[in-house]
């Protein structure tokens, strides 16, 4: 098998009322088993304006855009909100914002004119709290409550009650392949609903893929930040909980509590800190 990292290009999905779910994955050899990883964008489509939520991986680019003709049919992109500068997240914008001559990055943009100055025009400033009106959709942006960068935000539409989490409840299809830990994305589940899959995910299914993504998860416990999380869910009653890693979560009362419970298995201070080199200081 080649072992060359590719793209496995993926039909978009309308998970709700003008909301489109693009999952373009990586294929990456795992083992010997070709293994999908999702890198989802989110399309949202208002009467008015639309608002693409990640810009998907630069190697990725054809499919998308390829997806995004077919979606919009000839309208025009007017918002591109990554949700944090992270390669996987945000390495397409200068791509888009050529292809989208109108369109405008917008969120917490302060680390965008660093990157790509000859765009510093088109940055508009969101702060957890803002709002733009699509026209029959309203977008939010909020504040991350599971943070990859200190400028990390999740996104929230109002009408279909979908939260964007980005890199929050990352989850593999597959448990991991024997004699590896990674967990793996069989193909045929590019595009399933969690509640469309074989069955829960499992720890292993989790624990990998958020100390990959999440270093700091392995010093800090979750439990930490369950009562916020809790408060943002009584502020914004959610529906569809839409990762970047990992299938749409439809069934929130149990695939997303079943993911929370996993994420607390990726506190291992001891862990954690023999990998970097040192030791935890014992008491007397």
């Amino acid at each position: 098998m080649d072992n060359e990292i590719g793209t496995f290009p993926n039909d978009a999905r309308e998970i709700a009322d003008g909301i489109w779910w693009l999952p373009q994955c990586l294929v990456t050899p795992v083992s010997g088993v070709a293994t999908h990883v999702h890198t989802a964008l989110y399309l949202i489509i208002g009467s008015e304006r639309t608002l693409l939520w990640d810009t998907g991986f630069g190697p990725q680019w054809p499919d998308i855009s390829d997806c995004l003709d077919k979606i919009l049919q000839g309208r025009q992109l007017d918002y591109i909100a990554p949700s944090h500068p992270e390669v996987i997240h945000c390495s397409n914008a200068p791509r888009l914002l050529e292809k989208y001559p109108e369109a405008r990055l917008v969120g917490d943009v302060r680390d965008y004119p660093f990157f790509w100055p000859e765009y510093a025009d088109r940055l508009e400033q969101h702060s957890v709290g803002s709002e733009l009106d699509l026209g029959g959709h309203r977008f939010k942006f909020v504040d991350a409550v599971i943070k990859d960068l200190p400028s990390s935000q999740w996104g929230y539409e109002s009408s279909q009650q979908v939260l964007f989490v980005a890199d929050g409840f990352a989850y593999s299809h597959q448990p991991p392949a024997e004699g590896d830990d990674r967990p793996t994305h069989a193909p045929g589940q590019c595009t399933l609903l969690s509640s469309e899959l074989p069955g829960e995910p499992g720890p292993d299914q989790i624990v990998w893929i958020t100390k990959a993504a999440l270093y700091w998860t392995r010093f800090v416990s979750m439990d930490t930040f369950l009562g916020e999380f809790e408060r943002m869910l009584a502020d914004h009653p959610t529906r569809l909980v839409a990762p970047a890693h990992g299938a749409v979560i439809d069934d929130i009362n149990k695939t997303l509590w079943t993911i929370w419970d996993a994420l607390r298995l990726a506190y291992s201070p001891e862990i954690g800190i023999a990998t970097a080199g040192a030791t935890l200081a014992q008491k007397s």
